[in-house]
C-alpha cells in the first residue's frame, strides 16, 4: 500500500503497517534525490521543477513568448524614473526585498554583516579567521560561508566535479591537534571560480566559547593540477590576492536572538542529518530566462530535508510546534491512528519575493509574490 499525505495545519504522513519506512514521509527521500542530482539529468530535474514553480506562482502557463522586446536604455530609464529597481553600474537591475509582507510569518530583525579575508595558517594548505569578540557578548550566528577560488591551471581542464572539504583545527585537553570536517560540498572543476562552503555551526561554537582564531584546513584530494587559492605571503601577485578567501557571517546581536538560538531552524552544512534547510540557488542566465525576467538575477529555490526522529517533533519555533508536540505525545503512546503518523521536515518560515518581468502581453510587470523562499525548516 502507498503512503497518503494529510495536511490539516502541518503535512504528516500517515503509513500503513504494509508500507516500507522509506515512503514514511517524502521530505526523508530528499537527500537520495539530490545525490541523483549529480548524474545526468538529476540536476535538469530540479531546474525544471524550479521553472514550472515560478511560472505558477506567476499563473503563466508558459515562458512568455517575447518578440519585440523594449530598448534596454529605455527600459532602464524607465525602471530609474519609476522607482522599481535600482540600476546598478554594470546595467543589471536590482530590486529591494526586504520579505516582509503578509506572506512573511515574521517581522524582520536587525543583523549585522561582517566579512573576515583569511589569514596564512600553520601550513601551506591552512587558512585562518580571526573571531575575536568584542565583549557584548556571543552574538546568534544566522549564516556563515567560506568562499574559496578554485584556481585551473591553463590549458589544463578537469572534468566533472571534485570534492572540497573544510576541516576545523583544534587541540584538546592533552595538547594533542585534531581534525574535524565542518563542511564539504562537490564542486564544478572544469573551469576557475568561487564556491562557498557553509561553517555556521563551527563559528556559532568558537564565538559561544568566547571568540578566538578558526584555523580550517583545506581539502581537494581530487583536484590533480587544480589548486584552492589561500592567503598566500606578501610576494604574491595582484590576481592572486584578488582571490584571497574570506568569511562572510550574518550576525544577529545577543539580546535579540538568545530565546531563537534553540528554536530556529538548521542550515544544511553536509554532516547534519536531521530537518535542515538546504539552499539551492538556480541563476536565471544559466537557465535562459534572464531575456523575460528582468530582476532579481535567480531564485533561491531553497528546500527542506532530513530525518525527523521521536524527538524532534514540534522543534521549530513555530505555530506548528504545539499540534506536532500532541499528536508525537499520543503517537508515542501507541494511540490509534496516531501510532503510525510519521512527522515530516517542513518549511516553517517562507518569505516574499519581488519579480520584475514581462507578461504574456510584452508588458513589464513587477509583483510581489508571497510565500516564495522558504527560510526556516522544522519538523512538524
Amino acid at each position: 500500500e502507498s503512503s497518503v499525505c494529510v495536511c490539516v495545519c502541518v503535512c504528516v504522513c500517515v503509513l500503513s503497517p504494509a508500507s516500507p519506512p522509506s515512503l514514511a514521509c517524502p521530505s526523508c527521500s530528499l537527500p537520495q534525490m539530490r545525490r541523483n542530482s549529480s548524474s545526468p539529468g538529476g540536476q535538469s530535474d530540479m531546474v525544471e521543477a524550479v521553472k514550472r514553480h515560478i511560472l505558477n506562482m506567476l499563473h503563466l502557463s508558459s515562458r512568455p513568448n517575447l518578440t519585440q522586446l523594449v530598448p534596454r536604455a529605455a527600459l532602464l530609464n524607465a525602471i530609474q524614473k519609476l522607482h522599481v529597481g535600482r540600476v546598478a553600474e554594470d546595467g543589471s537591475v536590482e530590486i529591494q526585498e526586504d520579505g516582509w509582507g503578509p506572506g512573511a510569518s515574521t517581522p524582520p530583525e536587525p543583523t549585522s554583516e561582517i566579512i573576515i579575508f583569511a589569514e596564512p595558517g600553520a601550513s601551506p594548505d591552512t587558512v585562518t579567521f580571526d573571531l575575536s569578540q568584542d565583549g557584548s557578548g556571543s552574538p546568534l550566528v544566522e549564516q556563515a560561508n567560506v568562499w574559496i577560488f578554485l584556481k585551473m591551471p591553463k590549458g589544463k581542464r578537469l572534468s566533472g566535479k571534485v570534492l572540497l572539504r573544510l576541516l576545523q583545527r583544534h587541540r584538546d585537553n592533552g595538547g594533542d591537534e585534531n581534525e574535524e570536517c565542518v563542511s564539504e560540498k562537490l564542486v564544478d572543476a572544469r573551469r576557475s571560480g568561487w564556491h562557498t562552503l557553509a561553517v555556521s555551526r563551527g563559528v556559532q561554537t568558537l564565538l559561544d566559547a568566547g571568540g578566538g582564531s578558526l584555523s580550517l584546513r583545506v581539502s581537494c584530494p581530487l583536484c590533480a593540477d587544480a589548486s584552492p587559492v589561500l592567503a598566500l605571503g606578501g610576494h604574491t601577485g595582484a590576481q592572486d590576492q584578488s582571490h584571497r578567501p574570506f568569511l562572510m557571517a550574518v550576525l544577529r546581536a545577543p539580546e535579540e536572538g538568545m530565546q531563537r538560538r534553540v528554536k530556529r531552524g538548521l542550515e544544511c552544512d553536509g554532516k547534519i542529518r536531521v530537518c535542515c534547510k538546504r539552499q539551492f540557488y538556480v541563476n536565471f542566465k544559466d537557465i535562459g530566462w534572464n531575456d523575460w525576467i528582468i530582476a532579481p538575477s535567480g531564485y533561491h529555490a531553497n528546500y527542506c530535508e532530513g530525518e525527523c526522529p521521536s524527538h524532534m517533533a514540534g522543534f521549530s519555533g513555530s505555530a506548528l510546534s504545539f499540534h506536532s508536540t500532541v499528536i508525537n505525545h499520543y503517537r508515542m503512546r501507541g494511540y490509534s491512528p496516531f501510532q503510525n503518523m510519521r512527522s515530516c521536515c517542513v518549511p516553517t518560515r517562507l518569505r516574499a519575493m519581488s519579480m520584475l518581468y514581462y507578461n504574456e502581453e510584452q508588458k513589464i510587470i513587477k509583483k510581489d509574490i508571497q510565500n516564495m523562499i522558504v527560510e526556516e525548516c522544522g519538523c512538524s
